[in-house]
């Protein structure tokens, strides 16, 4: 499996995932014009600032976490669980949530997949230096 096969395979465990564990009881929108943290939108007379948060993994050998009986453990449920927290303790009390598709950086590295209408995007590289695979999870978002 190639790196950005096996990035579009997390990204998409990553979304029935997180919907199960956010259960949003506001209405969620999804913006899919590209955006960077502290940007600002209008949505529905609403002005949204969005957070970027980010999270990272570090794996020796990510290929062997990959399997269907090992993905959602080791690597989804660890990587959209911070994603979760931080998106729930916003919410509280407020009308909607609004993800933002996340722009593409020139500092990004790596293989990149975006979870499907969520401001969620999955970075993939290896780190030759320290033969290891890093995996960073994103998220940009914001409440109103």
């Amino acid at each position: 499996m190639t790196e950005q096969a096996m990035v579009d395979h997390i990204a998409r465990a990553a979304k029935p995932r997180l919907t199960e564990l956010l259960k949003l009881r506001t209405r969620h929108v999804h913006e899919t014009t590209p955006g960077a943290a502290k940007s600002k939108l209008v949505v529905d007379g609403c002005e949204v600032e969005f957070k970027l948060l980010k999270t990272a993994q570090v794996y020796k050998d990510i290929e062997r976490f990959v399997a269907e009986d090992k993905l959602m453990g080791f690597i989804v449920t660890p990587g959209v669980l911070p994603i979760v927290k931080a998106i729930s303790l916003d919410v509280r009390g407020r009308r909607m949530l609004v993800t933002r598709k996340i722009q593409s950086r020139h500092d990004d590295q790596g293989v990149v997949a975006h979870v499907d209408d969520f401001g969620v995007r999955v970075v993939m590289f290896f780190d030759s230096a320290l033969n290891e695979t890093q995996l960073v999870w994103e998220c940009l978002y914001g409440v109103g």
